[in-house]
């Protein structure tokens, strides 16, 4: 039952998504209040918003090799923490690295020194992907799960090859979950702040549209 699948796959980044936001609300970030853990345009919206959060990003990552492990060496329950290394040069047998602490406290400037527009970036990627509107298309796909789960006029859901939306939703639950290993643990960071303030403000944006 290839819709059951899908269903399955959705509810997965759902579920990641939800975790996210906890971590978020657990630490108190600004804003996080405002989250609707029950809302499926919040929770369908995620994904969409890193991955073009994550372009905004690529200056730092082309200019640094960011790599993610897991770390217990400075936890004394010997618990394994999630976090972010990048390897600057190799002396011997030895390899520095930069790993910031907390992973996501990363300051990001414009070309003017001024705070980065998250929202305006953000913004900017999408229309450069041929996104008319990213407030439209999260609507949509929040969307998605309603056209799996709801009979419409045309008849009941169909789907004939289930692949590609496992593969959208897995990669979303992945990375959802990556962010929430590098957020709960840590105190707050000004980089998930800076990102909740913008997601927030497109959030409300497609509410107005609704």
């Amino acid at each position: 039952m290839p819709e059951v699948a899908v269903f399955l796959a959705i509810t997965a980044e759902e579920e990641a998504a939800t975790s996210l936001f906890h971590a978020l609300k657990k630490r108190n970030y600004d804003n996080a209040n405002r989250i609707k853990l029950r809302d499926h345009r919040f929770k369908a919206g995620v994904y969409p918003f890193l991955k073009l959060l994550g372009e905004t990003l690529i200056p730092l990552k082309e200019s640094l090799s960011l790599q993610l492990y897991f770390d217990s060496e400075f936890q004394p329950s010997g618990e394994e923490i999630f976090r972010v290394k990048m390897p600057m040069f190799v002396k011997g047998e030895r390899e520095y690295c930069l790993i910031p602490e907390p992973p996501l406290h990363i300051f990001s400037k414009d070309a003017a020194g001024e705070n980065k527009d998250y929202l305006k970036e953000v913004r900017g990627v999408a229309t450069e992907k041929g996104i008319e509107s990213i407030y439209l298309y999260i609507k949509g796909l929040a969307n998605e799960r309603n056209k799996v789960l709801y009979a419409s006029d045309s008849g009941i859901p169909n789907v004939v090859d289930a692949t590609p939306a496992l593969q959208r939703h897995t990669n979303a639950a992945m990375l959802n979950l990556t962010i929430y290993l590098l957020i709960e643990p840590h105190k707050r960071q000004n980089l998930p702040q800076e990102a909740l303030n913008a997601f927030i403000k497109v959030l409300d944006r497609i509410e107005e549209k609704c």
